[in-house]
C-alpha cells in the first residue's frame, strides 16, 4: 500500500473543494425539490471513458430520477478514493484498483457499479521501440510507482514479455507523455485512447502496441465507489443515482445517438472531434459502457494488485464490492420502462 501511504486524506479534500464543477441548465432545479449529490471524476478534463454521468447530467436522466448532481473532476483516481472514504464527495468514478486497494486497507468503502468495465488504454511505442530486445533497459513513462499507474505500465509490457523490472520507469504527468515520447526521454506509454489517437497522429512512427481490453480482457478498469455509511442512509437516493447511469449507459450504447453523443463528449472533454470519435468507438467496441460488475474480473484485477506489489492480502469479491444497490437500480429501471 505504498503509494496509498504517500497522499493524505487532506488533500482529496483540497482537491474537491477546488475544482470547477461541470452541469447543463437542462438540470438545473430548486434544491427543495432534488436531492443534492457530489460526485466525483476521477482525471480533470475528463476522458471518454467517464462519458456516463455527463450524458445522465445532459439528457435529463439524473432530473428524471429526482437528483441534481455536482459533477466534480478531481486530478486522479485516489484523490477520488480518498474523497470519497473521507466523505467530501457521495459517489466517486475512479480506477477499479483503488476499490481493491481500499478493500486490502480495510477502509469501510465499496464498489457499487462500474463505469468503465474494460481497460480504455492503449500502449503505445515510439518509433522503433515495439519489440522486446529494443525496448529492454530503457525509459518507459509512468505517473506513479504503483496503483493504477503500475498496473497499467505491467498490461503495457506483457504482450512483449517484459516486466517492470526489465525497464525504467520514470514518473510524470500524463500530459508530459506526449513530448517525452516525441523527444525520446520515453520509450513507451500507455495512453487513454483518446490521447493515444493524438500521440499517433503527432509522432511518425509511432505504433500501439496492443489494446489493452483485448490483452487483459478480464481487467477490471472503472469502478463507482461510497462510504458504506453514505450508501446505509442513503440507499433510495444510491439507487436513483445508478439508476441514472444504467439509462445514460443505454443512451450511449444505442448507435442512434452517436451523433448527439459526440458533440456532448467534445464538450465534457475539451478534445478534438476526432479523438472523441476514435475514443468513444474504441469503448463502445470494447464493451465498457456499462454498471454491470464481472466477479471474475474483480478477482482476477485482486490478484493482479497482490501479483505488483499493491496489496499484500488478496480481499474477497463482497469485500471489494456490494452490488445491492446496483440490483435494485436495475429492477427500477425496468419497472419504469413498463410504466
Amino acid at each position: 500500500m505504498r503509494r496509498r501511504a504517500t497522499v493524505s486524506v487532506a488533500t482529496a479534500l483540497a482537491a474537491s473543494s477546488v475544482l470547477a464543477t461541470w452541469a447543463f441548465s437542462a438540470t438545473t432545479a430548486s434544491a427543495t425539490s432534488y436531492d443534492t449529490i457530489s460526485v466525483g471524476v476521477a482525471l480533470s478534463p475528463p476522458k471518454v471513458v467517464f462519458m456516463a454521468p455527463y450524458v445522465a447530467q445532459a439528457e435529463g436522466f439524473f432530473a428524471q430520477e429526482g437528483l441534481q448532481v455536482n459533477l466534480i473532476s478531481m486530478p486522479n483516481g485516489l484523490n477520488t478514493e480518498l474523497g470519497t472514504t473521507a466523505g467530501s464527495i457521495n459517489f466517486g468514478l475512479s480506477s477499479a484498483t483503488d476499490s481493491v486497494e481500499a478493500a486490502a486497507a480495510k477502509a469501510p468503502i465499496h464498489a457499487i457499479a462500474s463505469y468503465g468495465a474494460k481497460l480504455d488504454t492503449e500502449c503505445v511505442a515510439a518509433p522503433g521501440f515495439n519489440t522486446a530486445a529494443k525496448l529492454r533497459g530503457q525509459n518507459v513513462g509512468t505517473t506513479g510507482a504503483g496503483g493504477f499507474a503500475a498496473t497499467t505500465l505491467a498490461a503495457c509490457l506483457r504482450p512483449l514479455g517484459l516486466t517492470l523490472n526489465d525497464v525504467h520507469p520514470v514518473i510524470m504527468t500524463r500530459s508530459q507523455f506526449v513530448g517525452a515520447l516525441a523527444t525520446g526521454a520515453i520509450k513507451v506509454a500507455s495512453f487513454h485512447a483518446d490521447d493515444a489517437y493524438v500521440v499517433l497522429h503527432q509522432i511518425k512512427g509511432s505504433t500501439v502496441i496492443d489494446k489493452q481490453y483485448q490483452t487483459l480482457p478480464n481487467w477490471w478498469y472503472g469502478g463507482i465507489s461510497s462510504l458504506d455509511s453514505y450508501t446505509k442512509t442513503h440507499p433510495v437516493v444510491t439507487e436513483h443515482f445508478l439508476a441514472a447511469l444504467i439509462l445514460a449507459n443505454n443512451w450511449i450504447n444505442n448507435p442512434k445517438n452517436f451523433n448527439a453523443l459526440v458533440s456532448l463528449a467534445v464538450r465534457a472533454t475539451g478534445e478534438d472531434k476526432a479523438a472523441v470519435v476514435y475514443a468513444l468507438k474504441f469503448n463502445i467496441a470494447a464493451k465498457s459502457f456499462t454498471t454491470a460488475v464481472n466477479p471474475a474480473s474483480v478477482a482476477w484485477t485482486s490478484k493482479e494488485c497482490k501479483t505488483i506489489g499493491d496489496i499484500s492480502v488478496v480481499p474477497t469479491y463482497s469485500q471489494v464490492v456490494n452490488t445491492k444497490y446496483l440490483v435494485a437500480a436495475e429492477k427500477l429501471v425496468k419497472s419504469q420502462m413498463k410504466g
